[in-house]
């Protein structure tokens, strides 16, 4: 859904009528759009390396041009699944960090294409996403430690039924809270790296990169240790 289009539904006035409401909206909208321009153009000026963060919310990235579809004080509104405002080769790096998995599948290749379009040759994509194999691996009945510790703090943070850890249960949040729309697995998200023309894609744990400016950028402090590495993807490729 379109900016305009959010703004209206936040003031009640979906139908489109004309009214002193809908102006505002519309001047608010085009304010948006000029802090946008603003805040892009000046980081493109002054970055030596451009990196693009897809997805931010409000952990902002320090050296980053941060981009959110909300709203966001110092982050540039960007729909990921729309063409970006950015012409071809301009980014050295993009990061998206459990972003992905909130759009469904076709509009998911739409961003990976747009990811390639904008980053300069020899530029690197990171993706992080819910690994779909670590997550549907928990569902059987010879767990292994790690699993099983996954399982008992996932029951306990997300889980509101107050029983034993239950991995039908689990993976069937994990489908369906936060607004996720498609899980990939290892396999899937290569091959849709690839056809969006990225070549050499490897798997890293979360925090290693060969490259010094995609190492240490995801927000592990969220989960206890080791936990968000266990349901992580990490992917990297290069145009």
């Amino acid at each position: 859904m379109h900016l305009k289009q959010n703004l209206l539904l936040l003031f009640g006035l979906a139908d489109g009528r004309p009214h002193s409401l809908v102006v505002r909206a519309d001047q608010f909208r085009r304010a948006v759009l000029r802090s946008d321009q603003r805040l892009r153009d000046q980081y493109l000026q002054s970055a030596e390396k451009p990196k693009l963060h897809i997805g931010s919310g409000w952990r902002r990235l320090d050296g980053w041009l941060n981009s959110d579809l909300d709203l966001i004080p110092d982050v540039m509104h960007m729909d990921a699944t729309e063409p970006f405002p950015f012409a071809d080769n301009t980014f050295e790096y993009v990061f998206t960090e459990h972003m992905i998995e909130h759009v469904p599948h076709l509009k998911g290749m739409r961003m990976l294409h747009e990811c390639y379009r904008v980053l300069r040759y020899g530029g690197v994509i990171r993706v992080i996403t819910p690994d779909l194999a670590a997550i549907v691996g928990l569902y059987g009945r010879d767990q292994r430690p790690d699993q099983r510790e996954y399982l008992q703090w996932f029951s306990q943070a997300f889980l509101q039924d107050g029983g034993a850890p239950n991995a039908v249960l689990a993976i069937n949040a994990m489908f369906r809270l936060w607004g996720h729309q498609f899980l990939y697995d290892e396999t899937t998200l290569t091959h849709s790296m690839t056809e969006a023309g990225f070549r050499a894609v490897q798997r890293h744990d979360l925090g290693e990169s060969s490259h010094l400016e995609l190492q240490s950028l995801e927000n592990e402090q969220r989960y206890p240790k080791g936990m968000l590495n266990f349901e992580s993807l990490a992917l990297e490729g290069l145009k």
